[in-house]
């Protein structure tokens, strides 16, 4: 079968160890990622059992994941991962999913295993071009839709730069809904800043631009879809994230607007 594991029935303890280790490797950088919660239990889930795992519990919500293993011979493993920031990269998930069907099909080795993990961390980041490009078309193309002037469209271009720039500081220990939010702020003061001194016509239209950006369109859907499959934890949760962070957006974007007309 591979180096490590030459038949499912030799799997033994140490083994069974780092396997629910790389498990909890995958369903983390999927938790991370933005992936549903009944995804990355079935990831854990499908690659355990593939390996011979006799049997398989794995319990996620969206800060924690929690797995045990039982093999043949009735020796068991029980690993946790905190899990404390997540994203939307849906690139990564992509190959995680990939790398997932390709172990429970081809059963590597696990240094192999690990190495592929390792490669996928590495190579499913957006090239920062394309992050860009992403940015100035979504905020702009939104500006348009809603009726806004092509300078409208601009200004609501150039404040999608400014977020994705903002999302790709390499600050650490800070929260992502606080990171949201402090860019909220500084959008919407820059929007009202551009539009008293005549760049740009429609702040509300730039702002509505801005905001496409930084909703979280994806973790509301993912939290309906873990309500649909039965998670209801999983689901409560991410859908009280979504909405508190929503609602910070719009108070942040409030607030600059309240500190321009006092300022300006």
């Amino acid at each position: 079968m591979n180096d490590n594991l030459e038949s499912t029935d030799e799997l033994n303890h140490i083994d069974s160890d780092r396997l629910l280790r790389l498990s909890l490797d995958m369903g983390e950088g999927m938790l991370k990622s933005g992936a549903e919660i009944h995804r990355v239990e079935e990831c854990i889930r499908r690659i355990c059992l593939a390996y011979g795992v006799a049997h398989v519990e794995v319990f996620a919500i969206t800060s924690l994941i929690v797995a045990s293993v039982r093999l043949s011979n009735g020796d068991m493993s029980l690993q946790m991962r905190r899990v404390y920031n997540s994203s939307n990269n849906l690139m990564r998930v992509e190959k995680l999913n990939d790398i997932s069907r390709t172990v429970c099909k081809n059963l590597p080795s696990l240094d192999e295993f690990e190495k592929m993990i390792l490669n996928a961390k590495k190579e499913t980041q957006s090239h920062w071009i394309l992050q860009y490009l992403g940015g100035v078309l979504v905020a702009g193309s939104f500006a348009i839709l809603f009726g806004g002037s092509i300078l409208d469209a601009l200004v609501a271009a150039l404040m999608g730069m400014i977020v994705i720039f903002i999302d790709n500081l390499p600050v650490k220990n800070l929260d992502s809904t606080v990171k949201c939010v402090v860019t909220s702020f500084i959008c919407g003061l820059l929007t009202c800043v551009f539009v008293n001194f005549g760049i740009g016509h429609d702040q509300n239209i730039i702002m509505i631009g801005t905001i496409m950006l930084l909703i979280p369109g994806i973790a509301f859907g993912n939290s309906l879809s873990d309500l649909v499959y039965g998670d209801i934890l999983a689901g409560v949760s991410r859908l009280v994230q979504s909405l508190i962070k929503a609602v910070l957006i719009a108070v942040a974007f409030g607030l600059a607007i309240f500190t321009a007309g006092v300022l300006l």
